[in-house]
């Protein structure tokens, strides 16, 4: 298989899955199927990883068949380079800002916790289905031949976040703006799929993807606090920072320092090229 098949096979496979997925969806909510919101989640929760485990089956045939760096087994356990918990520092930063909202909390309930339940179920299947699809499957001819220069390590990032952002557009069918979705997933996405190229670990950007989109539903869910409040006002605005500028930038730094990054010694990468 030349370079250029490799490379986009995979990317063509992700979008039909996403596809069928959204597509399914979509039946799902405009026909009522499910009136319970609890149930339609559930029914999200089941769709995400049936179609998580369709991708990682994918490319398990490409590891099977040496055209992927890593069997799928590996990618759950590769060990991750230290380098990668310096640049992960905003994420987690991003991750745990939310909590400091509790500090003008005033109630604690537990009215919703099914429901809050439920959605960070779904929250862990969507990081579990959206990074076996567009980091494990999507990027998987990218990482085999795209990443050995600058250049090429910048391109793979910048076509893994498009692809992210661009996917999230036909949400607007379901009510979302894509002129604030596409542009923050697109960035985010970048971010993630720098650190997917720099851990091979694919475990770590699903947990990554799953706490992202469930800290702040957690503290909104379980707790009253006062929006109005100096600091969670800087909390929303920090993580709008860290969204737009920080993680992008990192993204790019990580391309840049990726084999300081990766521990890769001078003559490890003379022999690589």
């Amino acid at each position: 298989m030349n370079n250029r098949k490799a490379i986009t096979r995979p990317i063509i496979q992700a979008a039909v899955i996403l596809t069928i997925f959204l597509a399914i969806e979509a039946a799902l909510v405009f026909l009522n199927v499910f009136p319970d919101n609890n149930m339609l989640l559930c029914a999200d929760i089941v769709l995400r990883i049936v179609f998580g485990t369709v991708s990682l089956a994918f490319l398990s045939g490409y590891a099977k068949r040496g055209e992927s760096n890593f069997p799928v087994k590996k990618l759950f356990s590769n060990r991750i380079p230290k380098g990668t918990w310096l640049v992960l520092i905003p994420m987690i930063l991003y991750i745990l800002l939310p909590f400091l909202k509790l500090f003008t909390a005033y109630v604690f309930t537990t009215q919703a916790i099914v429901a809050l339940t439920i959605i960070i179920i779904q929250q862990f299947a969507t990081g579990y289905f959206e990074e076996a699809t567009h980091r494990g499957l999507m990027m998987n001819g990218l990482l085999m031949h795209n990443t050995k220069t600058v250049k090429q390590r910048i391109c793979t990032v910048v076509i893994a976040g498009a692809f992210f952002g661009l996917s999230h557009a036909p949400n607007v069918i379901f009510g979302e703006n894509p002129l604030l979705q596409v542009p923050s997933n697109f960035l985010w996405g970048m971010f993630i799929a720098a650190i997917y190229m720099l851990s091979d670990n694919l475990l770590l950007v699903m947990l990554l993807h799953a706490f992202s989109d469930s800290t702040f539903r957690i503290v909104k869910g379980l707790f009253g606090y006062v929006h109005e409040a100096p600091i969670c006002v800087a909390v929303d605005k920090a993580r709008s920072v860290i969204d737009y500028v920080v993680l992008p930038v990192m993204a790019v730094l990580i391309c840049v320092f990726y084999d300081k990054l990766k521990g890769r010694t001078k003559a490890e990468v003379r022999y690589e090229k």
